[in-house]
């Protein structure tokens, strides 16, 4: 390990932290201490431990409550209870309730310093068996090149872990399916995933939406709502999506919720404890953003605590292969019909293009191809369907010296093609193929008159 493992110890009795210090100290670990259960799950709360040391016995919150309440805040958090000889029974309870091991007072050196150090060892296997997950999870969906393969390593190194994790990256990159695995790759997999779109909420109803309200909180208010923490409260996940939009108010709410891990329903009294992991995406600068004063940025920071950056697509045309035949299978698997390869032409199309809509861009253009395309998806599937930058995805042809000539010509025949396939693949049929391109009946009889009457492209037997 490249940083010593951070141990907490819980008990009320100073002298028995101070001994547990020194010994663990001496034997290489971080030790964090609190005297009381309150104190100690505040600091397991704004931290990640490797392991938890504590006394069964204390004043206030017992061993046992603090237990229980750690179990939800982080399943996989090995926690060591410390007991006297008499007391064993509640240790083995508690070994049922979810336990590492106990240790009872007095106890030797060596034997605290093993105990600690397999827990840790299991903390960190169940973090390695975690992080194995992902990036299958990840290329899977995504891609296996370069920028993909540094995601996946963004991801493994904070998955098993509690920290608040700021996504950014530009529209349409796939901020989403980074927040999913996190979730369902880590110790919170099977717990509630609650989405919230940051654009769409009211101002007058953040406290609402976030926290939930009573009957007859507000004018409306006609029965008792759940807000979204109070659903994702018993171990969820919470994703913020672009969450660069929240209004001020309501980044102000919010921030109290995630320092205090405890929220009321308006127009209710009771306290209600929340256990949620926090992750957000933005893709704007809200760093730059808080320093103008339009975010705050004790927020920022509080989001922040691990940052994932996502590539556009542009950066990566080596996943655009990949990406359009995964959506043009998923396209063809819906309607029912078999799959479709993607001719090389079009490929060179799609690779060329510089996707200012990203993934989500792709994927609809495949989409559309799907739909159209009989058995192989070719240029004229495609082009129509890319946006101004299209032409700079047309390879020039070397013959030409114009820029602009090279790339009408390339463009003319990337739909010469499409037109004159179309007819070959519809036997003949002109309506028929027309609607295999997607155009209009008229429209393509006056494309095939001008591709087959040889003035301004060449002649094609095709015709």
């Amino acid at each position: 390990m490249n940083h010593p493992s951070k141990i907490v110890v819980i008990d009320d009795d100073s002298d028995m932290r101070w001994a547990i210090r020194s010994i663990l100290t001496e034997g290489g670990y971080d030790v964090a201490e609190a005297r009381a259960g309150g104190e100690g799950l505040e600091i397991i709360g704004k931290s990640t431990p490797d392991a938890v040391l504590l006394d069964i016995c204390m004043p206030g919150i017992n061993g046992e409550e603090v237990l229980r309440r750690l179990r939800r805040l982080d399943d996989g958090l090995p926690v060591i209870m410390i007991t006297a000889f008499g007391s064993i029974p509640g240790a083995v309870d508690a070994m049922q309730a979810g336990a590492f091991e106990y240790i009872t007072k007095p106890f030797r050196n060596e034997q605290l310093v093993e105990i600690v150090r397999r827990a840790v060892q299991q903390r960190y296997g169940d973090r390695a068996t975690a992080a194995a997950g992902v990036r299958p999870a990840i290329t899977g969906v995504m891609g296996q090149g370069p920028s993909i393969q540094r995601l996946a390593d963004q991801i493994e190194a904070v998955v098993a872990t509690d920290y608040s994790v700021l996504i950014h990256g530009e529209t349409g990159t796939g901020k989403e399916v980074v927040a999913r695995t996190l979730h369902q790759q880590g110790p919170r997999a099977g717990r509630p995933f609650v989405v919230v779109d940051c654009g769409t909420v009211a101002e007058s109803l953040t406290d609402s939406e976030f926290f939930g309200h009573e009957k007859g909180a507000y004018t409306g208010a006609n029965g008792r709502h759940r807000g979204w923490f109070e659903v994702a409260a018993g171990g969820g996940t919470m994703f913020l999506d672009e969450i660069g939009n929240l209004p001020l108010t309501g980044q102000k709410a919010l921030l109290r919720a995630l320092e205090e891990r405890v929220i009321h329903r308006v127009g209710g009294t009771e306290m209600i404890d929340v256990d949620v992991r926090v992750v957000a995406a933005t893709n704007d600068d809200l760093k730059e953003r808080s320093k103008i004063g339009n975010f705050r940025g004790d927020l920022f920071f509080r989001l922040s605590e691990y940052i994932i950056t996502v590539p556009p697509l542009r950066t990566r045309p080596e996943d655009v292969p990949f990406l359009a035949k995964r959506f043009v299978d998923q396209a063809r698997a819906s309607l029912g019909r078999p799959p479709a390869e993607i001719d090389p032409a079009a490929l060179d199309l799609l690779c060329g293009y510089r996707w200012p809509g990203n993934v989500r861009e792709l994927r609809n253009v495949m989409r559309r191809a799907a739909l159209v395309a009989s058995g192989l998806i070719l240029p004229g599937h495609v082009v129509g369907h890319l946006g101004d930058d299209a032409a700079a995805a047309v390879p020039p042809a070397a013959a030409e010296t114009s820029l602009r000539g090279r790339v009408q010509d390339r463009v003319r025949a990337v739909e010469r093609d499409a037109v004159l396939d179309a007819l070959k693949q519809a036997g003949g049929n002109k309506a028929q193929a027309a609607r295999l391109l997607g155009i209009d009946y008229k429209t393509y009889r006056t494309k095939l008159k001008l591709f087959c009457a040889g003035h301004g492209a060449i002649a094609d037997e095709r015709c």
